[in-house]
Protein backbone atom coordinates (compact mmCIF):
# COMPACT_ATOMS: atom_id res chain seq x y z
CA UNK A 1 0.00 0.00 0.00
CA UNK A 2 1.59 3.68 -0.68
CA UNK A 3 2.15 6.05 1.85
CA UNK A 4 -0.61 8.26 2.58
CA UNK A 5 -1.11 12.58 0.84
CA UNK A 6 -2.46 15.35 2.18
CA UNK A 7 -4.25 15.95 -1.11
CA UNK A 8 -6.17 12.00 -1.52
CA UNK A 9 -6.32 10.62 1.77
CA UNK A 10 -6.56 13.63 4.63
CA UNK A 11 -7.85 17.09 3.47
CA UNK A 12 -11.24 14.73 3.05
CA UNK A 13 -11.55 13.76 6.25
CA UNK A 14 -11.62 17.64 6.90
CA UNK A 15 -13.86 18.42 4.19
CA UNK A 16 -16.94 19.37 6.14
CA UNK A 17 -15.03 21.94 9.25
CA UNK A 18 -12.78 23.85 6.96
CA UNK A 19 -14.98 26.64 6.41
CA UNK A 20 -16.10 26.90 9.95
CA UNK A 21 -12.72 26.37 10.95
CA UNK A 22 -11.46 29.20 8.56
CA UNK A 23 -8.46 31.09 10.19
CA UNK A 24 -8.28 29.27 13.87
CA UNK A 25 -5.59 31.68 15.78
CA UNK A 26 -3.56 28.84 17.87
CA UNK A 27 -0.17 30.06 20.04
CA UNK A 28 3.25 28.78 18.82
CA UNK A 29 6.57 29.20 20.06
CA UNK A 30 7.13 31.86 17.09
CA UNK A 31 3.53 33.49 18.71
CA UNK A 32 -0.06 33.41 17.09
CA UNK A 33 -0.53 31.68 13.70
CA UNK A 34 -3.90 30.79 11.73
CA UNK A 35 -4.80 27.05 11.44
CA UNK A 36 -6.34 26.44 7.48
CA UNK A 37 -7.22 22.51 7.95
CA UNK A 38 -7.92 22.81 3.82
CA UNK A 39 -3.76 23.81 4.07
CA UNK A 40 -1.40 20.99 3.41
CA UNK A 41 1.27 23.46 4.98
CA UNK A 42 -1.00 24.60 7.96
CA UNK A 43 -2.02 21.54 8.73
CA UNK A 44 1.41 19.41 8.57
CA UNK A 45 2.31 22.48 11.14
CA UNK A 46 -0.63 22.07 13.40
CA UNK A 47 -0.48 18.24 13.11
CA UNK A 48 0.36 17.33 16.76
CA UNK A 49 -2.56 19.65 17.86
CA UNK A 50 -4.64 18.37 15.28
CA UNK A 51 -4.22 15.05 16.70
CA UNK A 52 -4.26 16.07 20.04
CA UNK A 53 -8.07 17.71 18.97
CA UNK A 54 -8.72 14.92 17.10
CA UNK A 55 -7.74 12.48 20.14
CA UNK A 56 -9.97 14.43 22.64
CA UNK A 57 -12.66 11.92 23.10
CA UNK A 58 -10.50 9.22 24.04
CA UNK A 59 -11.08 9.20 27.36
CA UNK A 60 -14.24 10.10 29.72
CA UNK A 61 -14.24 12.59 32.49
CA UNK A 62 -12.99 10.68 35.37
CA UNK A 63 -10.00 9.63 33.13
CA UNK A 64 -10.98 5.95 31.75
CA UNK A 65 -9.92 4.63 27.77
CA UNK A 66 -13.24 4.99 25.86
CA UNK A 67 -11.16 3.11 22.45
CA UNK A 68 -8.52 0.27 22.55
CA UNK A 69 -5.48 1.06 23.68
CA UNK A 70 -3.75 0.64 20.53
CA UNK A 71 -5.57 3.62 19.23
CA UNK A 72 -4.50 6.48 21.93
CA UNK A 73 -2.57 8.94 21.34
CA UNK A 74 0.76 9.31 23.11
CA UNK A 75 2.51 12.76 23.93
CA UNK A 76 6.67 12.89 23.17
CA UNK A 77 7.20 11.71 26.89
CA UNK A 78 5.48 8.22 26.14
CA UNK A 79 1.89 9.38 28.70
CA UNK A 80 -1.93 9.09 26.92
CA UNK A 81 -2.95 12.40 25.87
CA UNK A 82 -5.73 12.04 28.49
CA UNK A 83 -7.66 15.50 27.45
CA UNK A 84 -7.73 17.73 24.45
CA UNK A 85 -8.38 22.01 25.22
CA UNK A 86 -10.69 21.68 22.75
CA UNK A 87 -11.42 18.54 21.05
CA UNK A 88 -12.47 18.73 17.70
CA UNK A 89 -14.93 18.26 15.70
CA UNK A 90 -16.96 20.26 18.99
CA UNK A 91 -20.17 18.09 20.42
CA UNK A 92 -23.39 18.41 19.30
CA UNK A 93 -25.22 21.05 19.02
CA UNK A 94 -22.13 22.79 17.66
CA UNK A 95 -20.35 19.95 16.16
CA UNK A 96 -20.76 15.63 15.19
CA UNK A 97 -18.98 15.43 18.36
CA UNK A 98 -15.85 12.59 17.66
CA UNK A 99 -14.14 11.43 14.13
CA UNK A 100 -14.81 8.03 13.32
CA UNK A 101 -12.21 5.87 14.99
CA UNK A 102 -11.06 5.38 10.83
CA UNK A 103 -10.68 8.82 9.95
CA UNK A 104 -8.42 9.29 13.38
CA UNK A 105 -6.45 5.87 12.29
CA UNK A 106 -5.97 7.66 9.05
CA UNK A 107 -4.74 11.04 10.26
CA UNK A 108 -2.04 9.10 12.68
CA UNK A 109 -1.02 6.93 9.62
CA UNK A 110 -0.19 9.94 7.74
CA UNK A 111 2.02 11.52 10.49
CA UNK A 112 3.57 8.15 10.72
CA UNK A 113 3.66 7.87 6.81
CA UNK A 114 5.79 11.58 7.26
CA UNK A 115 2.95 13.91 6.24
CA UNK A 116 3.51 13.63 2.17
CA UNK A 117 1.13 16.37 0.51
Amino acid sequence: MSKLSFARDIKCLFAKYINGMTDVPLATSEGVKTLQLGSYDSVKYFYYQIQVAIHGYDFDRAGHPLVDEKYLLRDPSGNFVKSAPHPMPPEPPQGDGRLPQEAINLFDQWVRDGMLP
